[in-house]
């Protein structure tokens, strides 16, 4: 089976796509053949900036128009750019076939979500059917700042009761903040919660090669790529 995962946050602007970013051009550097997508991107207007970001990481800039895919201009959940404007929701066996497809010419995949793990994509599913669909591995991204241990919890819990594992969670730095003493205790205290790999990625440039030492640094690799992530406990 290809190796990679799905990755998702505990909300919009968490660093997804730097992560993301960071895993696919690392890859590259190692002279593998990664694919990093973001089948589903709202706030288009006029172009996808996430997946062309994520495309030429990892040196596959057409993946970023790939047709099957869904856009919408709106800067909104994908239902409601349906509700708003009338943009038809995204046709997810259609898109799920295609990421298969494409997985099958890469060594691994990295599918970026949209927003949370919660976003409703039409009257019936959300990110997480999505993610089920997929049913890679989920690296839940996560801003290392005060209130993340409640939303990094929550979403977990989330993850857990619809039968999603999460392999590990990665705390980002996206801006300095010698203010915030949480950041000196969150990871500690979600590792003695959840058990699992709780991941630091470092603060760095708007660079895929910066980017991409931040991912090396974390540990992600070592996490991801050599487990599947630990079943959601029994009930």
């Amino acid at each position: 089976m290809t190796h990679g995962a799905f990755i998702t946050a505990t909300g919009t602007g968490a660093g997804k796509t730097y992560v993301t970013r960071g895993i696919a051009r690392s890859l590259v550097r190692r002279g593998t053949r990664p694919i990093a997508l973001k089948p589903l991107e709202t706030g288009v207007a006029p172009d996808p900036l996430d997946a062309i970001a994520l495309a030429n990481a990892c040196g596959r800039p057409r993946l970023a128009t790939e047709p099957a895919f869904y856009r919408a201009r709106a800067p909104v959940a994908p239902y409601a750019a349906w509700l708003q404007d009338g943009i038809p929701t995204p046709d997810l066996a259609r898109i799920t076939r295609r990421i298969r497809e494409l997985a099958s010419d890469a060594d691994s995949i990295w599918i970026e979500g949209a927003g949370g793990l919660l976003v409703p994509i039409d009257a019936h599913n959300s990110m997480a059917d999505f993610a089920a669909r997929l049913d890679w591995p989920i690296l839940l991204v996560a801003p290392d700042q005060l209130g993340v241990l409640s939303h990094v919890l929550t979403a977990i819990e989330s993850a857990e009761r619809r039968g999603l594992g999460v392999a590990a969670v990665v705390l980002t730095r996206l801006a300095p903040n010698p203010d915030d003493s949480s950041t000196r205790s969150n990871a500690l205290i979600l590792e003695e919660r959840l058990k699992r790999p709780i991941l630091q990625f470092a603060h760095c440039r708007d660079d895929d090669d910066e980017l991409a030492d931040a991912a090396d640094a974390c540990g992600v690799f070592a996490t991801l790529l050599t487990r599947r992530p630990e079943p959601p406990p029994a009930p």
